[in-house]
């Protein structure tokens, strides 16, 4: 049953002169003997023809990417993205040596929109048109030939829960060229690069000091220039030449300062070169593709869903690292650092959806970094090995440990994790309390300009919640568990108790952060402010804490109510004039911008909006969850590809703007800065999804109607279907009562939430 029909008609329109522009839901690359033939864009996919284009590349292999400038830029060999190369309305500076020619007899046209200095006789085509359907990506070329029509598919094997062929360093290219004249012409179609190639066992291999890019195709022929197929076409006939380019460059650097070590790239543990992973596409492509299609038919949501989610798949090509022995390795670009706690607690949701092993490397490299003895026992890094926080991250490590725990149920793992996470609590105890609650006078805590001294909310609720998670494992691990000598749940009791008494607000939400009086501060951030704004992610303890059922009692249902309605309301910035709708990270009471504290309160930032929608959605209220989604969604003006750290913030007359002390930050940037994939975890809020050792229990939303087909969330395949107004419930074919609860032992079930 197909539950979704609108059309994003902003991405529909002219695509070519050969190829009609349809509204359809179903996928629209047909088949050409396993080859991929684009048709028309779907509302699930994003136009991205004013962008310099797409990139295709695997989990932590490197990537290029492909465009309206052709290849704009490679990086399969090692070498670190300078975001101030990138901008959205003009080409990198740096240009790789290859590219796709299409010759007729004496003519030659490249398949860009710029020519290429070293093909003197190749003109570019008028207009390149792209979607991005990642790991996906379809273009139209059009050309002022009315008889002559080329399309192609990109796609990179990206499978979800598939770490080997999503690992693979490749790229395919379907391209097809159509004959609309009434009589038979003869085309070449090649994939050429500017240097002497080697050819070797029919390949076309560029090798450097570095390693090797190999260039082939399913029907071309191999010479020191590339790889050339011809194409005899019958009038109205069309045909599909498959290209590949693979790469084997095994060393790799990070790009933090503190992380020495050259590793080798994962994939070296399969492939000794570059020909070898284009003899394995020549027999595996058409299987990648099938199942890349297979897994975007498996979510039946609304387009806009889909949209971001599959979107932020540029984020895991272009940011991530996995090495040989199992390193994993998220770049947060532009900076130099890797695996940041605080922006990888919200990334994450999508490795936990698709890859969940990565989830466990990552927490991994953080066990092994934690010293257990002396007197940083207990530490957190803020990003791994070269940058701290001061307070910020020691809460949230507890919170994600345990969501972690609930997510894998492996008490080995989860065992692990007590252990230093007891530690991290005492440790950032120690350093500075007050009243059961953290203390920072200087009021570092991941929001980097904007300083919140003394007690804060961010800290303090995920404090609160990281105190909770910590006893909670130490019962289901039957495990002691104390922190300055208090046992955990007495320490968490006084501490939720703290919080209310010093922070909470009479007009509905927990102030930013409170000064005690008898404490020496900074003066700096007093000055600025007075700890009353109204900040979007005061909650963050909570979302982290959304999988747990019993987590719901926390914080009164009654406050936390009140606080989202705060938020939702004192901090949206809506400027229709724009197209823009979001809600920025802090406002003074009354609606007011802050225009006093650091300007990071102004910032309109990704993740704490994604986690507003869906504590909005727990708290019940589905509609107001909805627009914030969809509001992050559609502000993005099909950037999705090219997100900043943020999406516009809110200027002195409450409208949107570019961030004046921070441009280069805004969207649109390349690449994306990942902390937008935590959009993932919008999927479990839609169904309502929570889980303990035993069961899952799910109650999804009743608004929208939604379908997913054999899903695996937490070590189990679901099956689910929504009708919107539901009021009766099947588990595999037999009724039961909502919330559903399925025993986490049942590794398929069936779900159907009908009228």
């Amino acid at each position: 049953m197909k539950l979704h029909h609108t059309c994003k008609l902003s991405i529909l329109g002219a695509l070519s002169l050969f190829f009609a522009t349809s509204c359809a839901t179903q996928p629209t690359a047909r088949s050409d003997k396993n080859k991929e033939v684009f048709t028309a864009p779907t509302p699930e996919m994003v136009d991205v023809s004013h962008s310099p284009g797409i990139p295709f590349g695997g989990i932590g292999t490197g990537f290029s990417v492909f465009g309206k400038y052709g290849f704009v830029d490679m990086y399969f060999d090692g070498r670190h993205l300078d975001s101030g190369d990138w901008r959205i309305d003009r080409a990198p500076k740096l240009k790789p040596t290859f590219a796709f020619e299409l010759t007729e007899k004496d003519k030659s046209i490249v398949l860009q929109e710029t020519p290429v200095d070293w093909l003197t006789n190749a003109v570019p085509v008028d207009k390149v048109k792209a979607y991005a359907d990642l790991p996906k990506g379809h273009f139209v070329f059009e050309k002022a030939d009315d008889n002559l029509g080329v399309v192609m598919t990109a796609f990179s094997p990206m499978v979800p829960h598939d770490l080997t062929n999503s690992t693979i360093p490749v790229q395919v290219f379907d391209i097809t060229v159509e004959n609309k004249a009434d009589k038979a012409r003869l085309f070449k179609l090649a994939l050429l690069n500017r240097d002497a190639l080697e050819v070797r066992d029919g390949k076309a291999v560029l090798v450097n000091e570095k390693g090797e890019t190999a260039f082939g195709s399913d029907a071309g022929q191999a010479d020191t220039h590339g790889v050339t197929a011809s194409l005899k076409l019958a009038p109205g006939q069309s045909r599909t030449i498959r290209f590949y380019i693979a790469w084997n460059y095994p060393s790799v650097k990070t790009t933090s300062s503190a992380a020495r070590d050259t590793y080798k790239r994962y994939y070296t543990k399969r492939f000794q070169n570059a020909g070898q992973v284009i003899d394995l596409a020549k027999t595996s492509a058409a299987g990648w593709s099938a199942a890349i299609e297979k897994w975007h038919a498996a979510y039946d949501v609304p387009p806009a869903f889909k949209r971001l989610w599959f979107s932020a798949l540029c984020s895991v090509s272009t940011s991530t690292i996995l090495t040989d022995d199992s390193f994993f390795f998220e770049q947060e670009v532009p900076h130099g650092w890797v695996n940041t706690m605080d922006v990888s607690v919200y990334h994450n949701w999508l490795y936990l959806v698709n890859w969940p092993e990565i989830e466990q490397m990552d927490m991994n490299q953080y066990y092994s970094s934690i010293a257990t003895t002396g007197d940083k026992a207990g530490f957190v890094w803020h990003s791994l090995w070269d940058d701290s926080s001061d307070y910020a991250e020691e809460p949230t490590f507890l919170g994600r440990v345990y969501r972690d725990s609930l997510w894998f149920n492996n008490s080995d793992w989860s065992a692990k994790g007590f252990k230093l996470a007891d530690l991290a609590a005492n440790h950032v105890y120690r350093t500075d309390n007050y009243q059961y609650l953290l203390h920072n006078p200087v009021g570092n805590q991941s929001y980097d300009i904007w300083k919140m001294p003394g007690v804060n909310s961010y800290v303090n609720v995920m404090w609160v919640y990281g105190l909770y998670s910590l006893d909670r494992m130490s019962q289901n691990l039957n495990q002691p568990s104390s922190v300055d000598g208090l046992p955990t749940g007495e320490m968490f009791a006084k501490a939720r108790q703290s919080l209310d008494e010093l922070l909470w607000n009479p007009n509905g939400y927990w102030n930013t952060f409170f000064v005690p009086t008898n404490r020496t501060e900074t003066g700096e951030a007093l000055r600025r402010t007075d700890g009353q704004d109204t900040f979007s992610d005061q909650l963050f303890g909570k979302w982290l804490s959304l999988i747990d059922p019993q987590a719901e009692t926390v914080l009164p249902a009654d406050k936390v109510s009140a606080a989202l309605l705060t938020i939702y309301t004192n901090n949206l910035v809506d400027d229709p004039a724009k197209g823009f709708r979001g809600w920025a990270n802090g406002m003074r009471p009354g609606h007011q911008p802050e225009m006093k504290a650091g300007y990071h309160s102004r910032t309109c930032w990704f993740g704490p909006q994604e986690a507003l929608a869906s504590l909005l959605a727990d708290a019940g209220d589905e509609e107001k969850s909805l627009d914030v989604f969809n509001s992050i969604e559609s502000s993005l003006h099909n950037n999705h590809l090219f997100v900043g750290e943020w999406n516009k913030s809110v200027g002195p007359d409450g409208l949107s703007r570019t961030l004046p002390e921070e441009p280069q930050k805004d969207t649109p940037r390349f690449p994306p800065y990942p902390r937008y994939k935590s959009g993932w975890e919008y999927l479990r809020a839609i169904l309502g999804l929570k889980m303990d050792a035993q069961n899952f229990y799910l109650k999804p939303f009743k608004t929208i109607g939604f379908a997913l087909d054999h899903i695996e969330l937490a070590g189990t395949r679901f099956t689910v279907t929504v009708e919107p107004g539901w009021t009766k419930v099947l588990v595999d074919g037999k009724p039961q009562t909502a919330p559903v609860q399925v025993p986490r032992s049942q590794r398929v079930v069936k779900l159907e939430f009908i009228k």
